[in-house]
């Protein structure tokens, strides 16, 4: 992959300064890069009182997971173009996503856990 390609990707990934990562402060879309493969990862907090309110929790969230990271990934692609001056070529070649408990208690009904969804991409330019 060529310097500019990956300068035009980090461009429009970068989100580390301010609030940018996460401007509601419920969720956050960062990436990373290796080599020739990009990962696109959002995360959230769920809060839940007992396993099915947890999946129907689940249900909206990766749908509205799936939403963010395709608005991400057009912004990246018109930023590409705009900065690279060619479009971006890659492939989906996996996406998956996970529960982590992160509190529960005895004492009490209500849990706490990330969800966090990865859609990995092979850059083809």
């Amino acid at each position: 992959m060529k310097d500019i390609h990956v300068r035009a990707i980090g461009e429009a990934l970068n989100n580390t300064f301010g609030r940018e990562g996460s401007p509601t402060g419920k969720q956050s879309v960062t990436y990373s890069l290796h080599g020739d493969q990009l990962i696109l990862k959002f995360v959230t907090v769920v809060h839940f009182a007992e396993e099915r309110s947890l999946q129907l929790q689940v249900a909206r969230i990766t749908d509205e997971a799936v939403q963010i990271l395709g608005g991400t990934l057009s912004n990246l692609k018109s930023h590409f173009k705009e900065r690279a001056g060619e479009t971006l070529k890659i492939k989906e070649i996996d996406n998956r996503d996970d529960i982590e408990l992160i509190s529960a208690s005895a004492h009490s009904p209500r849990k706490i856990a990330y969800y966090r969804r990865n859609h990995t991409f092979q850059i083809e330019n």
